[in-house]
């Protein structure tokens, strides 16, 4: 299939800068370095496993993660995403999708305080189990196929907080227009980055992908576009630098 132009714009590094001119000025300062750093954008954008639109999808779940939150690469995404021919809805399903990476801290967090609250002698109040929890854990397994028997172990401790995060996440599961492999697609690109590689998460997800139907290409394309964080430094960097927020403005006298 041919690209339209604006796919041909999209595996292009100048693309993912603010403007035209601030690719201009640094293809200028370091033109080997540059196209260098061309090269490895373009490789990931154009691997072909994944859809555009899907592509753009994931990237922008990896810049709006909790352990990311890069403002300036989430408005580039969502205008890619938009580009890419993803609906308002897919966008902010993708941006719902990953709101549990934050409770993986929680995982590792209420066992470290149960054991020294053990070792100090304190005793910790159980509260009763949420008379709901059957029921909701119940439909997310039904709307997602699968369970982390880590909530179980919240449970414990945070009834109504787990209560809380399943609802959201089954609520999430059954609106919009991604399909279950393109969600677990989604929670891998999430798990598996630089600034949070998540290992029980990611086995967990990429078993779902493939009993989904996905394919290790499409799983190591999330991958090389996980390596596209690497370049972030350098896109926002040369914004900055060149961008107009980055114009120095002359005192006024």
């Amino acid at each position: 299939m041919t690209p339209t132009s604006a796919e041909e714009d999209m595996s292009s590094l100048s693309h993912a800068f603010s403007s035209a001119s601030v690719a201009e000025q640094i293809k200028g300062i370091s033109p080997e370095v540059y196209d260098a750093a061309a090269r490895f954008w373009r490789v990931p954008v154009e691997a072909g496993a994944l859809t555009p639109r899907m592509q753009e999808l994931i990237l922008l779940a990896m810049h709006a993660s909790a352990s990311a939150l890069n403002a300036e690469a989430i408005g580039r995404q969502v205008k890619r995403a938009r580009l890419a021919g993803a609906t308002e809805e897919d966008v902010l399903d993708t941006l719902i999708i990953i709101v549990g990476l934050a409770n993986h801290a929680l995982y590792k967090s209420v066992p470290v305080l149960e054991e020294e609250l053990t070792r100090a002698g304190v005793s910790i109040q159980i509260p009763d189990a949420h008379p709901e929890f059957e029921e909701v854990k119940g439909r997310f397994i039904a709307a997602r196929g699968f369970w982390n028997s880590d909530r179980d172990r919240l449970a414990t401790f945070l009834p109504e907080y787990v209560l809380a995060l399943t609802d959201l996440s089954v609520a999430s599961s059954g609106s919009g227009q991604l399909s279950n492999k393109e969600r677990e697609l989604i929670c891998i690109a999430t798990d598996c980055t630089v600034n949070h590689a998540f290992e029980a998460g990611l086995r967990l997800h990429i078993r779902n992908a493939i009993s989904l139907g996905a394919s290790g290409a499409e799983i190591l394309h999330v991958f090389q576009l996980a390596a596209l964080l690497g370049l972030e430094g350098y896109i926002l960097g040369a914004n900055a630098l060149f961008g107009a927020s980055g114009q120095l403005q002359a005192p006024a006298y």
